[in-house]
């Protein structure tokens, strides 16, 4: 899959999660596609593809991402799913706090990130 061809349906493909079209959507390729970004105002989730191994984030990826939404709106939120304990301690490893929750999701924000130069 290049860049050209990650579409909305793609991401829906890959996640189940069928998002709108006013996401910004920024894959992140290491030697092949890895993972992906979808952002929405000061809103950002991630997702690794199952079948990628190994570490797929880099600083840079993550300063890239989410320095321009802090100075817009400064501070990043997101949210993840209940269940998803690898999912909450990776948002708290980069310092977001949570913020609220409902059955299916905590919401979490930061106004800055552990070990990103912003």
């Amino acid at each position: 899959m290049t860049l050209q061809a990650l579409s909305f349906d793609d991401i829906e493909r890959l996640t189940g999660v069928r998002i709108s079209q006013d996401w910004n959507i920024t894959p992140v390729y290491r030697e092949t596609l890895a993972g992906f970004f979808i952002t929405r105002g000061p809103e950002i989730h991630a997702w690794r593809l199952p079948e990628y191994e190994g570490r797929w984030l880099t600083r840079q990826n993550i300063e890239r991402l989410t320095k321009p939404l802090f100075h817009l709106y400064g501070h990043v939120s997101t949210s993840v799913r209940v269940e998803n304990l690898a999912g909450h301690r990776f948002v708290q490893r980069l310092g977001f706090k949570p913020t609220g929750s409902d059955d299916r999701l905590v919401y979490y924000k930061t106004e800055s990130l552990k070990h990103a130069r912003l």
